[in-house]
């Protein structure tokens, strides 16, 4: 029998854009409480990772936290490690500011807490084999993943201890593997039986356990601050390994490097933690790779197969989602761009406002909201547009822009047309707009979502959810905080963009639109396009030949664009409708107004109208169309996802669907932007 090393680390985080309260919840629930019971144990040893966003929250609103946390830095009690500042996922930005981020982590470090990092937390713990170069060039050492990698690479339970070595092009670092088994027993077990699971590692003599992981599920994720604080999980957990210091000895990485060597060398595949990569699955793939876990359990050969199942890879969220591919290629866009003229030295206010939208939060979706929640998209794209705004004020030719550019990599050559107010994304594809930005109010209208099927819905339809035990992992939750979930699962068979054109059949009604039906879209059709600049206006003009009809976009140096349609197939409209439609991101529906009439999330219909003006009170802006006579759905767009404390419907967007006769051969629609006064 010998004594159990634990690596015992937590990784704090709040994303870029979300709410103070849940900052404050989240300290005054979790991190505070977690500091002060820690500093009451000073022969526990703990590891910590908190992100850029929260330490800078936390510099504004608790710097005393920063003291208390820099005392036990300094009794020899924490180690502080190192990340990208503004916590994005790492090999999904360009190298350029995986080194800028990093850098800036490393110096906030020194300055605050007076010592040099020499580990790094790897967001989502999201790896490629190549970043053992990038870690090793930002002088760091040392990183944390979870054992599912080492299962990926073919090693076995026994060697899930201890740290390891790898490198890339000779450039090495060291990788401790994160324990699965404890991940799920803290805090959700009895303090004691924590306690057992790390003395039954030394069983054949001296080991290296290592746990890293959420610091919110202290305190944070649902139904656990009572446990872990009101009925004293925490300090009962100390109090264990303070008295076991003979079996248990905590410490921190570095102690750890000095104290033992490297197990060997390893290399790692490209992965994340097992849910990860079962999140990033299509539904039909998802169905597969359970139905496979379900048939080998049933084998007593499951544990030697478990090594080599494993799901999908990380960034095949952007296949799952174009939407969500559509922002993320923005940001690459972008940062390319800003990266080619200068550098952070030079323009600290640009990278600031681009390393913001490269928060890793709104990349992704799984247990936790994500991609889904509409708060933290808008901070992305906020933090896109200022980056674009500060940088267009010294590098680009005002007061009328146009380029071309597969931004999205779809292989469709979208155009980017910009003045000093608005910008505006236009793709081939429907000839839809794709980007409706207001460049002073750092705000996309078009910050929207297109409905799919998740893996998950199977569970409401089949209402297999129920209450979760109060000590339940989070990934144990399956509960509803809505009622009747299975009329809000819709799916769309095109992007809820803008601009979209359909024929619609007649008797379209407003439900029938709701669902998908009564209506051939035009959303997937590949249109010509054609640009004309004369002057201070550009004209893009998109034509159909097929329905043999034209599309042309005006845009000028004003806050507007207008569209016209012109028609040659007068068979085609004698027997159907135009339809336009264009979904519209407003963050509070509470704070919408119709025409001077509150929304209360009821579909409105509308007969017969020349304009429509819609009026965010929170943004205060607003958006104003005048178009030839035409009838009006308006309805309020819903996803249904997952999220930390159970199924959720959200509101993302407002839909609204212009209906034109075509008596004549062509349809004006205006669109203006507005600050309210």
């Amino acid at each position: 029998m010998g004594k159990t090393y634990f690596l015992f680390g937590v990784h704090n985080h709040q994303p870029i854009g979300n709410f103070p309260n849940i900052f404050e919840e989240a300290y005054q629930k979790c991190y505070l409480p977690f500091l002060t019971t820690l500093e009451a144990y000073p022969k526990v040893k703990c590891n910590f990772h908190i992100s850029g966003p929260l330490y800078d929250w936390i510099l504004d609103n608790h710097r005393e936290y920063i003291s208390k946390l820099k005392m036990l830095v300094e009794r020899g009690q924490v180690e502080i490690i190192s990340g990208a500042y503004y916590e994005p996922i790492l090999p999904l930005i360009p190298d350029e500011d995986k080194f800028s981020q990093i850098r800036l982590m490393n110096e906030f470090i020194r300055k605050n807490f007076s010592a040099t990092p020499k580990g790094i937390w790897i967001a989502e713990r999201v790896w490629e084999p190549y970043l053992a170069r990038i870690i090793n060039l930002a002088n760091l050492k040392y990183t944390f993943l979870d054992d599912t990698h080492f299962r990926y690479a073919g090693l076995s339970q026994r060697e899930f201890s201890g740290y390891y070595l790898t490198e890339e092009s000779y450039f090495p670092i060291y990788i401790f593997p994160i324990s699965k088994s404890l991940r799920y027993k803290i805090p959700f077990s009895l303090a004691g039986e924590a306690i057992d699971l790390l003395k039954s590692f030394s069983a054949q003599g001296d080991i290296l356990v290592t746990l890293f992981d959420d610091g919110e599920k202290f305190g944070l994720w649902p139904y656990t601050f009572d446990w872990v604080y009101g009925k004293e999980w925490l300090k009962q957990f100390f109090e264990l390994l303070a008295q076991s210091m003979d079996k248990i000895e905590t410490v921190t990485a570095s102690e750890a490097l000095e104290q033992f060597k490297p197990q060997g060398i390893v290399y790692l595949p490209c992965a994340s933690y097992q849910e990860m990569e079962e999140w990033v699955l299509e539904p039909e793939s998802f169905s597969i790779y359970q139905n496979l876990q379900n048939f080998l359990k049933k084998s007593s050969h499951y544990p030697a197969f478990y090594n080599f199942v494993r799901g999908g890879f990380f960034r095949n969220f952007y296949k799952k989602y174009p939407r969500l591919n559509y922002m993320h290629k923005r940001m690459l866009f972008l940062s390319k761009k800003i990266n080619a003229h200068i550098t952070p030295e030079k323009n600290k206010k640009v990278f600031r406002f681009l390393w913001k939208a490269q928060c890793n939060c709104a990349y992704w979706h799984g247990i936790f909201g994500g991609f889904y929640l509409p708060h933290i998209r808008d901070a992305v794209y906020y933090n896109l547009i200022k980056a674009e705004e500060e940088f267009d004020k010294k590098y680009s030719n005002f007061p009328l822009i146009v380029e071309e550019g597969d931004i999205d990599l779809d292989g469709n050559q979208e155009v980017i047309l910009k003045n000093r107010e608005l910008t505006c994304i236009f793709t081939p594809k429907g000839g839809s707009l794709i980007e409706l930005s207001m460049r002073r109010e750092g705000f996309n209208l078009l910050n929207t979502i297109t409905r799919r099927e998740e893996s998950y819905h199977n569970k409401i339809k089949e209402k297999s959810f129920s209450l979760p035990k109060s000590t339940a992992t989070i990934h144990e939750i399956i509960q509803s905080k809505d009622k009747d979930l299975e009329n809000y699962l819709i799916y769309d068979s095109y992007e809820k963009v803008g601009l979209v054109d359909h024929i619609l059949s007649k008797d379209i009604d407003i439900e029938s639109f709701k669902r998908g039906k009564g209506f051939n879209s035009l959303g997937n059709q590949a249109y010509d396009l054609n640009i004309k600049r004369k002057d201070d206006k550009i004209n893009l003009c998109f034509s159909y030949s097929h329905k043999r009809f034209i599309k042309t976009v005006s845009f000028s140096k004003e806050s507007k664009f207008l569209v016209v349609y012109k028609f040659e197939d007068e068979h085609l409209w004698r027997n159907n409708l135009l339809g336009v439609e264009l979904n519209l991101f407003f963050p509070s529906w509470q704070d919408i107004k119709i025409n001077g009439q509150e929304f209360s999330l009821k579909e409105v219909v509308l007969a017969k109208k020349t304009s429509l003006l819609i009026s965010d009170f929170y943004r205060k802006i607003k958006v104003e169309f005048t178009f030839d006579k035409a009838d009006l759905f308006i309805l309020p767009v819903y996803s249904v996802s997952s999220s930390e404390s159970g199924f959720e419907k959200v509101f993302q967007q407002l839909s609204i669907l212009f209906i034109r006769e075509i008596e004549n051969d062509k349809f004006h629609l205006t669109c203006f932007l507005k600050k309210r006064r």
